[in-house]
């Protein structure tokens, strides 16, 4: 991406992300965006298509370089996961309000994001082979075993996230022992945190 545009897609992040914390996505304009970033209308479609999806790709793009971060981490997976999502949280803490707000209820546009983002990194550590699934179900494919486990595992999670932002003062390490606690044997984690 050439500099220009990557200037515009940052200051556009940083629009929608303040905006989203003061406002429901779903209230937000693109004219009102684009002010806020100092772009023109047209700069915005060629970073996102509405404002719903431009907070989602800001959101989506600190995630990202959480998964990168855990990708390339060479400690054992427990310790790598452990880190990786004490980097979630405190991402989910930053956008306190935008994910109180629009997880509220168990739907919306974010907690299909969230899914989707841990659903991809489950899927990529079983690929790599940093995770090992060792469940069998009969009569089922390991490949069908390991989606359905990636899904429970990652819409676990978001439930799990949004119930503890209904904290009115969440901490992190107590999500960490209560996630901890709560996931599957097949999974690397630590018992205590």
């Amino acid at each position: 991406m050439d500099p220009r545009k990557q200037r515009s897609r940052e200051r556009l992040y940083a629009a929608a992300l303040e905006l989203a914390a003061e406002h429901a996505i779903s209230e937000l304009s693109v004219t009102q965006l684009a002010d806020a970033a100092g772009v023109h209308r047209s700069t915005f479609y060629e970073h996102a298509d509405s404002p719903g999806s431009l907070v989602e790709s800001a959101l989506t793009a600190e995630l990202d370089d959480l998964r990168a971060a855990l990708m390339t981490d060479r400690s054992d997976a427990a310790t790598a996961l452990v880190t990786v999502t004490r980097g979630v949280l405190e991402h989910i803490l930053r956008h306190a309000d935008i994910y109180r707000r629009e997880l509220s209820g168990g739907g919306g546009a974010l907690h299909a994001m969230l899914s989707r983002h841990f659903r991809g990194t489950t899927e990529a550590l079983l690929e790599r082979g940093r995770v090992e699934l060792d469940v069998v179900v009969g009569g089922m494919p390991h490949a069908d075993v390991a989606d359905a486990a990636a899904r429970f595992l990652a819409d676990g999670t978001v439930g799990l996230i949004d119930g503890w932002l209904r904290h009115p003062d969440p901490k992190v390490e107590l999500f960490l022992r209560t996630y901890a606690a709560l996931l599957p044997d097949w999974w690397p984690h630590r018992p205590a945190v």
